[in-house]
């Protein structure tokens, strides 16, 4: 029996030590990717929410270049898309959808939720993306729209007004004061030269030869020259004649030139300024843009009348560009966005590729299930084999050595191994990057799948190297028991041997009493017993001192001596 009572030992700590392992590895899985505050917070470390902002700015960015302004104009023109939207989509609202859908997901694995129920609230993105387009337009100097927008500025002058728009003159009076009334100042200058110059080319067509000579030369008689000879004297004092026709007007007609003046500029305002009444979007918005130049060109409109005027043009442009921009993603985007295909994908006669994320998450269920279950069964089970150990050997000592033993194997190698096996795994991952060309957010989420891998081996070893240290532990105290180095009983302890002897005993006086002949017998037996028992006892110490240098189990109590 004692050959029995040891190889069921050894069979005991064997499962024992297979369960521990089994433990540790599900320890490990439950503690990490089981566990959603620990996705949550590995997530966050490492830089998966940067990750996540990169894949949203691509599909929010490639929808809203989408998006038509009014006109031909495309938005991308007037505002930096990818910038409006990465503000847009700040870190808050991502952490938020984010531990959302992490706690949901888990919860749906762990089999608290029917349902995964995996979906993005779009609506907050939306609303800060149409607030992020309309602070951009309204936060856009006057010149960079109407450059962006393609505006044609040269047309803002045409013929009527003797000055050419472009992107400097639009700098120049949207600096300053002092710019602004430069401008104008020499736009009327221009004009007032152009109406003098008419003035003049009039009254040189409407004068006589005489009259212009009589200008130029002192004491001019008529008579004293032929027709050919005024003629070639006009023309060879023309530019003084012309000169002091301007000098005389000035001086007897600067009502009339300065009459002729507004005529001109309010005659400018009419036919230069864009109508915008039947355009809508940045294009009308544009369109008054530019007849607010006209305006400040044209009329007496102050610097302050003339920033009112631009101000409330680019805010109807902010809005109109924003509503557009709010109702496209309405149209391209749902308030809510599952992030699994719907249920009727999801069926036998779906299409293959809407039913693989149903169906990988129903089997990852499916296995979370089971492995919450062997958590649970596990523990019982290591109890129960310690238990046994107990029941067969009745011994603390070697339920100690047992357990020590288990926790060793069940810790060490796991923990020895980990390098290997992690800088194996991060090798593969690495080399599966590089055989393909990855864009930038694959990259980002190769380094954030090598750092999950490093917190999972990172918490595998913490838990392995707790499990080699106890069992470290219990296997030194196993030893200083089994030698006697520590007295587990305070000294006055039997050995294995004096124990089985005791119990013999006991059986065999049992027998003498529950004899057929009621007759008692004699107690030499008993009384041999005993002598036997108390030498034993005496020698016990050195017995299982030598006992034990050659068997590592004979601690074993065996109670099949014969009888």
């Amino acid at each position: 029996m004692s050959l029995v009572r040891k190889f069921a030992v050894v069979v005991l700590t064997l499962l024992l030590t297979s369960t521990l392992v089994t433990g540790n590895l599900l320890a490990a899985v439950h503690l990490t990717v089981l566990d959603p505050t620990f996705v949550q917070n590995t997530v966050e470390e490492e830089g998966g929410y940067d990750l996540v902002e990169n894949a949203t700015v691509e599909v929010a960015t490639s929808q809203v270049q989408s998006v038509e302004t009014g006109g031909s104009t495309d938005i991308s023109a007037i505002v930096d898309t990818e910038s409006l939207v990465r503000d847009a989509v700040d870190q808050s609202y991502l952490e938020n959808q984010t531990e959302r859908n992490v706690d949901r997901l888990y919860a749906y694995l762990h089999g608290n939720s029917e349902t995964a129920n995996l979906t993005v609230e779009t609506a907050p993105l939306k609303d800060d993306v149409e607030a992020a387009v309309e602070a951009q337009i309204r936060n856009a100097t006057v010149a960079e729209l109407l450059e962006q927008t393609d505006a044609n500025l040269t047309a803002l002058s045409g013929s009527s007004l003797p000055v050419t728009v472009d992107q400097t003159t639009v700098e120049r009076m949207t600096a300053n004061e002092s710019g602004y009334e430069a401008v104008k100042q020499n736009v009327r200058d221009g004009v007032r030269e152009a109406v003098l110059d008419r003035a003049v080319q009039t009254a040189w067509e409407e004068t006589s030869n005489d009259e212009k000579l009589y200008l130029v030369i002192p004491d001019y008689d008529p008579r004293d020259y032929s027709e050919a000879e005024k003629e070639r004297m006009v023309a060879d004092n023309e530019t003084e004649i012309r000169t002091t026709l301007r000098e005389r007007i000035e001086r007897e007609r600067g009502d009339e030139i300065d009459q002729g003046v507004n005529e001109t500029l309010a005659q400018a305002n009419e036919t230069l300024a864009p109508d915008g009444t039947d355009q809508e979007g940045i294009a009308g918005a544009t369109a008054e843009l530019q007849a607010a130049f006209v305006q400040g060109l044209t009329t007496d409109m102050t610097y302050d009348e003339f920033q009112s005027e631009l101000d409330a043009a680019k805010a109807r442009a902010a809005v109109a560009v924003g509503d557009r921009t709010g109702a496209a993603l309405d149209e391209q985007l749902p308030d809510r966005i599952s992030l699994l295909p719907p249920e009727e994908a999801s069926g036998g006669t779906g299409d293959s590729a809407q039913q693989g994320p149903r169906q990988a998450l129903e089997q990852a269920q499916n296995a979370v299930t089971w492995i919450d279950r062997i958590a649970i069964a596990l523990p019982i089970l290591a109890l129960v084999l310690v238990g046994l150990v107990y029941f067969v050997t009745r011994s603390l000592q070697t339920v100690a050595g047992s357990l020590g033993v288990s926790l060793l194997v069940a810790g060490l190698p796991i923990y020895l191994s980990l390098g290997f096996v992690q800088s194996t795994a991060e090798r593969q991952v690495e080399q599966l990057l590089l055989s393909g060309d990855p864009n930038q957010l694959v990259q980002a989420g190769t380094e954030l799948l090598l750092g999950v891998l490093d917190q999972l081996f990172g918490r595998v070893g913490t838990i392995s190297l707790a499990f080699a240290l106890a069992g470290g532990a219990l296997v030194a105290v196993w030893l200083l028991l089994r030698y006697d180095v520590i007295d587990f009983g305070g000294g006055g302890g039997r050995s294995a041997a004096a124990a089985a002897a005791g119990a013999d005993a006991d059986a065999m006086d049992a027998d003498r009493h529950d004899g057929t002949t009621g007759v008692d017998e004699p107690d030499e037996t008993a009384a041999a017993v005993s002598d036997e028992s108390a030498e034993v006892a005496d020698t016990g110490g050195a017995a299982a001192v030598d006992d034990a240098g050659s068997d590592p189990l004979s601690d074993v109590t065996d109670d099949g001596d014969e009888e």
